[in-house]
């Protein structure tokens, strides 16, 4: 109450003093609006191409302060000669202070303000901020979305004249090879080696057909010449041509009609199993026939009528030759003709695949840049700024009410601190002239030392001297404790604390690990049922322990641990319940007490705090000897001077209390002298 008293008038008096001294200014903003998402439609089908919004606002934000945007909205001769900035010398680096870009409305909308002594000039410099941002940024972006669309519409005009001209090759070289078919071109190949092979066997059977009948002149069996039938060559095609044509003309056309004749036999025999087929049997006749005759002709009278010229079977043979080896010649010429423009169908074919998948892959480009210069801009103005008619108090509301809450706190915190340091334990001295207790001793605490007792500032701590400090500090306190105690007789021992984390679990290990070292037979009893914590320090385990044995579960030999420090037991507190406290109750833990001293020299009692439950008072009232544990810094004078008043209220036997942490800084003071023993003896 003392500080609010003071608190809110010395508030109100520095919310006046800001709210006369700090002047308020004239506000000028104009607003952008950015799409949450760009609008994108692709043909049929309408989409959404989300980016990463609030990156993409705060990188907008970003371009509005950039120096590029600044210095193109300084070059308007109106923005750099106004009363506000003809007097800046360094006007970009003052607009990117100056200048405030937000989402306060929504985070949609972007606002660009300003403040200052001369509204017309903020209006002139916002919207030339603005402008230069659209123009710079917004705008850019579209101009170079258009360059984009211009280059691939080259690209592809380019992409596409290619193509055109392979087309028009392949659909040259389709026409020469009747088909654009890859199998249809092998067909066709085929009939044509096909071919070139049947007349390469036709023409090794009239070269031996021309040796057998060479053979047969030389021996004089051959007929040598023969008469042609006009009959015969009327069949063989001899009749159909000009009947005044000479002799070498009819042997050509029973030449033609030979090698047709053989052809044919050929295509039957591979088409019929029946070797005596009647017409198979005639074509043989026939071809015997043809092959008996020798070359000659048929002779035309005067009056028309026809006569046969005898021939040579020889000459005939051979011309039959010349012609099928003029037939080879020209199927084997048609075969490597077909052959190269097959091959070069292919490669044009290859080659072509990549122009045109290029070329639809740039026209989709083209359709898609299309339709999104079409699409809305992602950014658009939705206010320009306008001359503003009052000055903005919001911002010197803000600054003078910050100013009053700052005040208020301060002086709060300030008390807070008073009454925090002025009502603590803060020395020794306390103990004796504030609370009325003789102090047994000390402990330093590493872990609780520096500011407010939390370990804020307390530096490092050297464990091994802590250890040697806290064993010589203890040691004090047990030869203070001998000379109250009947060394005939078992003692309890009782170590409480006015509030939790006062140290009393610290001071009830390092006092029953101190006894145990005179040789005694300690224990080491955890009493505080509500939080227990010894079982953590000594290592042992929390139960089974003190809950079990009240509850008649276990004995005290089932209940002891054994610990590290030779003559130490620990008991832990147990599983914890209801009837265990009800059971405590009843005597105040007076049996539990005895039967712990008829098997041990000290009983050292663990408890919870005074004040927050009846546990550690019962047990007081049945222990030899209570101790009260404080902490520098940490207790409070009210607190332990409530305990202490609690206990002598209740006739319990208190003979002190103990400090923990009052050694802060004994590594450099208070053991300086055994450290010096120690670098002495090392030496």
């Amino acid at each position: 109450v003392p500080a609010l008293v003071l608190a809110i008038p010395a508030a109100l008096l520095a919310f006046a003093i800001v709210w006369e001294t700090v002047p308020a200014k004239y506000e000028s903003s104009a607003i952008l609006k950015i799409q949450q998402y760009e609008q994108i439609v692709a043909f049929e089908n309408a989409k959404q191409r989300s980016t990463e919004f609030l990156t993409y606002r705060d990188t907008q934000k970003g371009f509005i302060k950039s120096r590029a945007v600044l210095t193109s909205a300084l070059r308007d001769p109106k923005v750099a000669e106004c009363r506000t900035m003809s007097t800046i010398s360094h006007p970009v680096e003052w607009l990117m202070k100056e200048l405030n870009v937000n989402e306060q409305i929504s985070p949609e909308f972007l606002k660009i303000s300003l403040q200052g002594e001369y509204p017309e000039d903020l209006a002139l410099i916002v919207n030339a901020v603005k402008d230069s941002y659209l123009n710079e940024v917004v705008y850019n972006e579209r101009n170079k979305r258009i360059e984009n669309l211009r280059k691939a519409e080259e690209s592809h005009r380019d992409v596409d004249k290619r193509v055109r001209a392979a087309q028009q090759k392949i659909e040259h070289l389709a026409t020469n090879l009747g088909t654009v078919d890859p199998k249809n071109l092998l067909l066709d190949q085929g009939r044509i080696q096909q071919k070139i092979s049947d007349l390469d066997k036709e023409l090794r059977e009239l070269d031996g057909a021309i040796l057998a009948e060479e053979a047969l002149q030389a021996q004089g069996l051959s007929g040598g010449l023969m008469g042609t039938d006009p009959g015969l060559l009327s069949m063989a095609g001899g009749g159909s041509r000009n009947t005044g044509s000479a002799g070498l003309s009819g042997t050509q056309s029973l030449g033609q009609q030979l090698f047709l004749l053989r052809q044919k036999i050929v295509q039957f025999e591979g088409t019929t199993r029946n070797p005596n087929h009647p017409d198979l049997v005639a074509w043989r006749e026939q071809e015997k026939l043809l092959r008996s005759m020798m070359g000659g002709g048929i002779a035309q009278g005067a009056d028309g009528t026809t006569t046969p010229v005898p021939f040579s079977r020889v000459a005939y043979l051979k011309k039959l030759r010349d012609a099928a080896a003029t037939e080879i010649a020209t199927q084997e010429k048609l075969y490597n003709e077909k052959n190269l423009q097959r091959i070069d169908l292919e490669r044009e074919q290859r080659e072509i695949d990549p122009d045109v998948k290029m070329r639809e892959s740039l026209a989709q480009q083209i359709r898609e840049q299309e339709v999104e210069l079409n699409a809305p801009d992602r950014i658009s103005s939705v206010q320009e700024a306008n001359v503003p008619e009052e000055r903005e108090i919001k911002k010197k509301t803000q600054l003078a009410t910050l100013a009053g809450l700052g005040m208020l706190g301060c002086i709060v915190c300030g008390f807070t601190l008073f009454e925090w340091f002025s009502y603590r334990i803060g020395a020794a001295t306390d103990i004796s002239s504030e609370v009325g207790l003789r102090l047994i001793g000390t402990i330093p605490s590493p872990d609780r030392g520096g500011l407010l007792g939390m370990g804020i500032f307390a530096g490092k701590v050297d464990y091994d001297e802590w250890n040697r400090a806290v064993t010589e500090s203890m040691d004090v306190v047990r030869t203070f404790l001998m000379r109250h105690i009947d060394p005939a007789r078992p003692a309890s021992i009782l170590v409480a604390g006015a509030s939790a984390n006062e140290g009393k679990t610290t001071v009830s290990c390092q006092l029953a690990a101190s006894l145990a070292r005179t040789g005694k037979r300690v224990a080491l009893v955890d009493c505080d049922l509500r939080r227990p914590s010894a079982h953590m320090m000594v290592g042992g385990q929390q139960g089974p322990g003190i809950s079990e044995l009240l509850r008649g579960d276990a004995t005290i030999d089932d209940i002891r641990q054994q610990t590290q420090a030779p003559g130490l037991t620990f008991i832990g507190a147990g599983n914890v319940d209801q009837r265990v406290l009800q059971l405590l109750s009843i005597d105040g833990g007076r049996g539990l007490i005895q039967q712990l001293k008829s098997r041990f020299d000290f009983v050292v009692i663990d408890t919870s705090p005074l004040l927050f439950v009846a546990e550690p008072s019962m047990l007081a009232q049945n222990a030899d000897i209570v101790l009260l544990a404080t902490r520098k810094d940490y207790s409070r004078v009210q607190y332990v001077t409530q305990a202490r008043d609690s206990l002598r209220s209740l006739q319990i036997p208190l003979l002190g209390a103990i400090m923990v942490g009052a050694d802060s800084d004994f590594q450099r003071q208070t053991y300086g002298y055994q450290q010096e023993v120690v670098r002495m003896t090392n030496t």
